[in-house]
Order: C-alpha cells, then structure tokens, then sequence
C-alpha cells in the first residue's frame, strides 16, 4: 500500500542518515536487482497535495523527491565535499566515488528497474546534478556524462538484448564511459562530422575511423588507456544527416587515447580526452538503433543532457549565494555586519532571485 511504501522511505532514510551511504540502497534500490522503494513509489504518480502553495514542493514534486534530495545532500556533504578541492587543483579524478554512485543506485536514475536502474524522471535527475555540482560541479560533469550522455541513451535507444549486454555493469558502476560526438573541426556543427564507419559484408563488421576531441570519461586513469565504455557517432551514409550509434568498448583494436587535455579553466577533476579511432572494428551487434538513423537519438538525448547542465548551474549559483551569505554574516564594517546594510541585502536578494 501507499502507506507501507512511505513507511519503507522514511526507514531508509532515518538509516541512512543516522548510519551509513550504504543504507541508501533501501532506498533507491540496489542496481543489480532494480528493486527500490524509490522505483516502486514513482510508478504511484501521486502528488503532494499542498505542492501548489508550498515553494518546496514545486522543487520536490512527490515524496520521492523530498526524500532523494534530502539523503543525497547529507551524501554531498560527507563524501563529495571534503575532497572536491584536492582533486580540481591537481586536477585528479577520483573513480572511486564515482563508482560509489552506482553502489548507490545513482547511475541509473532513469532507468529501467530490470537491467539494474531505478525508473525514476526528470525531476529525480535535476535534483541529483543540482545537489552534486553544489560541492563539486567537475565530478558532477562526469556523472552527467556517463548517467545521462551514455546509460540514459542505451536505455532509451538499445534494444533489449543490448541493455542486458551493456546497461547492468553501467548502472553498478562497474563500467564508467560517456558519449563521442564532438571532434576537433566539429563542435557546435556536429553534422559536420567527419569520422565514419564502413560496413563490411564478408565479416559482419563495422570499421571505425576518426577522432573524438573533449571527451569527457575519456580516460579513467590520467591518458593510459580509454574509459570502459562509449557511445561513439559516426557518419555511414552521403547525406548529412546519415549518423549512426556504436558502442565502442575498451580495448577494441586501434582504438585508443590520443591525448588528455590538461589545465582547463574548470571542471579540472573531470577527465577530458581525445579519442582516436583506427579502423576499430565494431560487431554488428554494437550499432544502437537503426543505420543512418541516429540523428533524432542524439538530438532528443541531448534534452535530458542540458537539463542535468541546467540543473549544475542552479547548484552553483545555490553555493555563490550561500557563501555570499556567509561572507556578509561574518564581515564587519562601522561596527556591524555588511548583512546589515540594505545594499548587501538587496545585491544577495537580486541573486537570489535570479
């Protein structure tokens, strides 16, 4: 019943808080299983009833919600804040807590509940970047990459014996990986592609030739090898919008990393690369959706994607007002805190409110 099902959130979530990350897992649901309170009470729909009078509730539309963000913001401020500095000025990736995520259930909030994820909606991801990118937007970009550019994708896209084959040890965190579309002469005209896959008839086989440039995930281990995992498009047709998806594993023959990119302006704990691909041969079974046809997929996914951005940039600017906050509590001048000068107020509230 409902009310079991809201009696079992409240457990996990006095578990987790009171104890350990781990007990998120009554929660969202362990991955390997994709059985959760989180996935079970989505499917009910049902709103809280004072969502249209309480500013709260616009941003936490069900139970669920309310209850996601609150553990995930007492996860952000245990694990992910601590080391967020360390890692963005040495510009380290920490893999570790990434994969925790998956321990978590976090790497497949979209979903489905039989290959490991959680069912949950837009509004689960939103709230999920928005509270990660508070303490560390460069992780959150790597989350984003591979939660949304990649396993939200597959989802959406790959057909039943693919997910089964890729989606499991993605959503565990087993497999961290991200998407390939931007190339060093095609960002913003991503039609504009250059690297092609040719079909070979005699083996079955694609052969993927190109560069990938800006790749985020594109090296998990500092520019040695590739990331486990991407979705990789390809032009395999004349006309422009003749785009095709493969899933390009680690360790396929010729394909590798042709540099990391080092000393970005920010982000610097998320791991950018460029990816090179030389006659890579991809099995026929590793092309997601039809041929020539990946156009609309990449579009459509690339909702979501600026979404969980979006929702960065509010976690953000949540952060700057807060330490605007703290900074004019703390600060005097003439004998009281600048909180108490009306200009203060009214530079903190016009950001607020934007």
């Amino acid at each position: 019943s409902l009310t079991t099902i809201i009696q079992k959130m409240s457990t996990a979530r006095s578990l987790l808080l009171g104890k350990s990350p781990r007990y998120f897992k009554a929660f969202l649901g362990n991955p390997r299983t994709g059985r959760g309170t989180a996935a079970a009470f989505s499917k009910t729909s049902v709103v809280s009833s004072s969502s249209s009078s309480n500013l709260q509730d616009f941003f936490n539309p069900t139970e669920v919600h309310a209850d996601l963000r609150s553990m995930l913001r007492d996860f952000v401020k245990k694990e992910v804040e601590p080391q967020a500095l360390d890692f963005n000025r040495t510009e380290k990736f920490n893999l570790p807590l990434l994969r925790q995520l998956g321990d978590l259930g976090l790497l497949g909030l979209t979903v489905e509940e039989e290959y490991g994820g959680t069912g949950l909606d837009a509004a689960a991801v939103v709230l999920a970047h928005e509270e990660l990118s508070y303490s560390d937007p460069a992780f959150c970009l790597s989350y984003l990459a591979h939660s949304l550019l990649l396993v939200n994708n597959l989802s959406t896209n790959a057909s039943p014996e693919q997910k089964e084959k890729f989606l499991p040890a993605a959503v565990a965190g087993q497999h961290i990986g991200g998407m390939g579309m931007s190339e060093p002469s095609a960002g913003t005209d991503v039609l504009g592609m250059s690297t092609k896959a040719v079909f070979d008839h005699r083996s079955d086989t694609w052969h993927l030739t190109g560069q990938k440039m800006w790749i985020t995930n594109g090296t998990l281990d500092g520019g040695k090898t590739t990331g486990d995992l991407f979705l990789v498009y390809a032009r395999t047709g004349p006309e422009r919008s003749d785009i095709t998806s493969f899933v390009v594993e680690k360790d396929m023959p010729g394909f590798q990393v042709g540099q990391q990119i080092h000393d970005k302006l920010g982000m610097r704990a998320s791991p950018t690369a460029e990816l090179v691909f030389d006659n890579v041969p991809i099995p026929n079974g590793n092309v997601i959706g039809e041929v020539n046809g990946a156009t609309l997929c990449m579009m459509r996914n690339l909702e979501i994607e600026r979404l969980g951005l979006a929702a960065m940039a509010l976690g953000i600017a949540r952060r700057c007002i807060n330490v605007m906050k703290d900074y004019a509590s703390d600060r005097k001048a003439f004998g009281k805190t600048l909180w108490d000068f009306g200009q203060i107020q009214s530079a903190i509230s016009t950001s607020y409110a934007e």
